[in-house]
């Protein structure tokens, strides 16, 4: 892992010219109570192996943008409040995002990099799923539609496997359009899995797989924001057939 991060860092470093001024253009920051309610199928058919129960989670998230590039990330900490060694599926988890994309010049392209992990200890056994993906993305928007698409090699490090995990094609997009004079927005995040690493593949449902979401935000006023969204995961998170579930929200926007 550390000769991947090492050859990431030489990467970032060439990418922005050592004159660049790190120009802020945006940002924001959020902190959100979300349910995730799990469709009974897929409680009950992953009841023996990657035990979906349905949960609530707080998280902090925020973003910012500046003239070489931009950041993201969140923190989620997963039924907080239930005891922290409870029976998996219903422990408490912690769970976290960065992505980073460093732009080429005024070319639309991006160095992308990412990282995303989540943490849980159920019965005292600790379980932990970590990936970070290295990467070319790319920006496009056109008025108030955005798409954010890139490819990466994945390196896996989690409890049952380590180590080159095939590639990643995915994409973040939105739309924000006002409806009856109440400002919406349509987000979705998707992310394609495929040639997994074979000791990866047998415990997620084989060479490839989709995780992703689609959500409808309301934003009412420029504190509150609400949404409701569709998660789907196939061939993925521990089992082999798809599991989908609806996630409500509510964020206070700072």
């Amino acid at each position: 892992m550390k000769k991947h991060l090492s050859a990431l860092m030489v990467m970032t470093s060439l990418a922005v010219p050592p004159t660049a001024q790190a120009e802020y253009l945006w940002s924001f920051a959020d902190i959100g109570l979300h349910y995730l309610d799990w469709t009974s199928r897929t409680t009950h058919r992953t009841s023996k192996q990657s035990h979906k129960d349905d949960f609530a989670y707080l998280e902090l998230e925020g973003g910012a943008g500046f003239s070489w590039g931009e950041l993201y990330g969140f923190f989620d900490w997963e039924n907080p409040f239930n005891n922290r060694h409870d029976k998996p599926g219903s422990e408490q988890r912690y769970t976290f995002k960065n992505t980073n994309r460093i732009y080429l010049w005024d070319s639309g392209f991006n160095l992308y990099t990412h990282l995303y992990g989540t943490y849980g200890s159920p019965n005292g056994r600790n379980f932990h799923d970590v990936m970070g993906l290295y990467g070319i993305g790319y920006n496009f928007k056109l008025d108030n539609f955005w798409y954010k698409p890139f490819i990466a090699k994945p390196y896996t490090d989690q409890t049952y496997y380590s180590g080159n995990n095939g590639y990643v094609f995915g994409w973040v997009a939105g739309y924000d359009f006002t409806l009856w004079g109440e400002k919406f927005a349509l987000t979705n995040w998707s992310e394609y899995e495929f040639d997994r690493a074979d000791k990866y593949a047998k415990g997620n449902g084989g060479r490839d797989g989709l995780n992703g979401a689609q959500a409808l935000w309301w934003k009412p006023n420029s504190k509150i924001t609400t949404g409701i969204q569709y998660r789907y995961a196939d061939n993925k998170l521990g089992e082999s057939f798809l599991q989908d579930g609806i996630i409500y929200s509510v964020k206070y926007n700072f």
